[in-house]
């Protein structure tokens, strides 16, 4: 029997015992160490308009390979891996083999979204979904991954360069982790907006210009007068478009990081006479993943600041409850699967 934070018909997560899946020959089984609570996971969680009782939650989670299908090669018992949860499609871009392409159809297929996920003791995935962690990077910080991928990928359709001022919209976790990958890079011309204080403030102490909602225009003229060349959209919120088009200048590029499920309004006009380029970033191709684990282990991604609380199973339904609030200064929350995560 497998251990796991299932959702209830009442919308709670509850402990409960499950059935171990059978491995086909292509699979592997992991024991999870840690798995992150995201924005994603708050979407299922209280975004359904039903609760989807039974599924079990978790796509940003790192372990260690238990067993192997007859089929898997490469892989052995013990192995440390993070999961790269996108089921393939077998027919996209990135399917028929372009790296940097990101399966959609896949998105909603992995673990944690269209299987369970990382808030059970194991999880059966393809063995194609695994990345091996350095020997040197702790599963704690590698759990991390998953996240800070989008972060990356975020970053590459900014295109900047180092020079450039940017703006970043929401310190929540993809907004703290797109402002490590940014200063990764070596990019130091950051304006992070944010209205909670706490995590206002834990951008500043990575050495960029802060700022609330409301004092954006006015920080932008005075520390970039030269115009801004990005602005990465973390917050998820779809009343902020316009704020950014507000905002930007001639030839701004907007990242859309975030996940809205409103519409947005925009005034064309504005985006037409500045040339205003709206990009979206939908989650991570093979090698965004791959920098992703490689900033990791390299220590240019500060993860023992990101993670901001550790929590056992027992405690993620009110973790995802105060992340749900919007008054937590958490910036990752991970869950702690005590027996595989020394």
């Amino acid at each position: 029997m497998n251990v796991a934070a299932a959702i209830s018909s009442d919308r709670t997560l509850s402990v409960i015992e499950v059935e171990e899946q059978p491995l086909s020959a292509d699979e592997v089984r992991v024991d999870v160490a840690f798995c992150g609570l995201c924005g994603s996971d708050l979407l299922i969680f209280f975004g359904a308009p039903e609760p989807l009782a039974g599924h079990v939650m978790g796509h940003e989670f790192s372990g260690v390979v238990r067993e192997t299908g007859s089929g898997v090669s490469g892989w052995s018992a013990g192995d440390r891996v993070v999961v790269r949860p996108i089921k393939s499609c077998g027919s996209c871009r990135e399917c028929r083999g372009d790296d940097n392409a990101v399966c959609i159809a896949g998105i909603m297929g992995g673990p944690g979204l269209g299987c369970p996920g990382g808030l059970g003791d194991s999880v059966v995935v393809p063995a194609y979904m695994l990345h091996r962690v350095p020997d040197h990077l702790s599963l704690e910080h590698a759990a991390l991954a998953e996240p800070l991928a989008v972060a990356v990928r975020g970053v590459r359709h900014a295109r900047v360069s180092g020079g450039d001022s940017v703006v970043i919209t929401g310190a929540g976790p993809i907004g703290a982790l797109t402002l490590e990958v940014l200063k990764a890079y070596g990019h130091e011309r950051i304006l992070v907006v944010e209205p909670n204080p706490e995590r206002r403030a834990m951008a500043a102490r990575r050495g960029v210009l802060t700022a609330e909602p409301a004092d954006v225009a006015a920080m932008v003229a005075e520390h970039f007068p030269e115009g801004v060349a990005a602005i990465l959209d973390c917050t998820g919120r779809a009343d902020c478009l316009q704020h950014n088009v507000d905002v930007a200048g001639y030839g701004t590029r907007i990242v859309i990081l975030g996940i809205a499920s409103a519409p947005a309004e925009v005034q064309l006009m504005a985006v037409a006479l500045k040339e205003v380029v709206i990009i979206g970033s939908t989650g991570y191709s093979r090698n965004d993943f791959t920098e992703a684990l490689e900033l990791l282990a390299l220590g240019k991604v500060k993860a023992e600041a990101l993670v901001t609380s550790v929590v056992e199973l027992g405690k993620a339904d009110a973790k995802l409850r105060e992340l749900h609030s919007g008054s937590t200064a958490d910036i990752k929350v991970l869950v702690r699967h005590m027996t595989h995560s020394g």
